[in-house]
């Protein structure tokens, strides 16, 4: 599954802000061997992230898209060699996912379906698995507006197994698969709830004007603000 729009209509880019915050996830805790062996994967994703999170990759040359595509490989194998072992691991399943979600922004042939299949089976595996459900939900709100109700989904999921813990990332994304969908009141009012939790994001502000404005005029169909990196 390849998803990809067409971004030559972009009109406002929009800078990636990393929002930290505290993800209740409801994983039990890992004993000592697995919470090594993620924390050897979590290290690589790390790495690759402030490059890989959003389309096109932040890359400024060749050589660095050739090393990041060998990194990118690298932790392909040793989070295939990890599900090897245990095979039913849902956060494994998760992480795989998210890097594949990688793979997806780098465009490599496969990495979309991939992407989706391990999301999907860590929600099979544990149901309320808020970290699956919130790279799923962006996996598909950074796809496209045709992916966006999907998105949708799983992002309203990932809200609702967090609380009462807040889940900006949530918000976030959600302003922008509300937006695709034309449900433009609805993203205006997403964005609110997540400047409450983010008020310095500047970009999701020049967002949430565009949705009043669209909202206020009747305005229906998908939507476009710009180019959607979710942090």
């Amino acid at each position: 599954m390849e998803m990809r729009f067409n971004r030559s209509l972009v009109v406002l880019l929009l800078s990636a802000i990393q929002v930290s915050c505290a993800v209740h996830s409801g994983v039990p805790a890992a004993p000592a061997r697995d919470a090594n062996r993620f924390a050897q994967v979590d290290a690589q994703l790390d790495a690759l992230r402030p490059v890989l999170r959003g389309h096109p990759p932040e890359v400024t040359s060749a050589r660095q898209q050739r090393d990041v595509t060998r990194q990118w490989r690298k932790a392909e194998v040793v989070l295939k060699d990890e599900l090897g072992r245990a095979p039913n691991s849902p956060q494994l399943h998760r992480r795989i996912g998210e890097l594949y979600r990688f793979g997806h922004n780098l465009e490599l042939t496969g990495a979309g379906s991939q992407c989706v299949a391990h999301l999907e089976r860590a929600i099979a595996l544990k149901p309320d698995y808020v970290e699956a459900h919130l790279e799923l939900g962006v996996f598909y709100t950074d796809a496209g507006p045709e992916w966006a109700r999907l998105g949708e989904a799983h992002l309203k999921k990932a809200i609702a197994f967090s609380a009462p813990s807040p889940l900006p990332r949530a918000w976030r994304a959600l302003t922008f698969s509300y937006y695709y969908q034309g449900k433009f009141a609805k993203s205006a009012s997403a964005s609110d709830r997540y400047l409450r939790m983010a008020p310095d994001d500047d970009d999701l502000r020049k967002v949430k004007k565009l949705a009043e404005r669209a909202a206020a005029s009747g305005k229906t169909g998908l939507g476009r603000p710009g180019r959607v990196i979710v942090p």
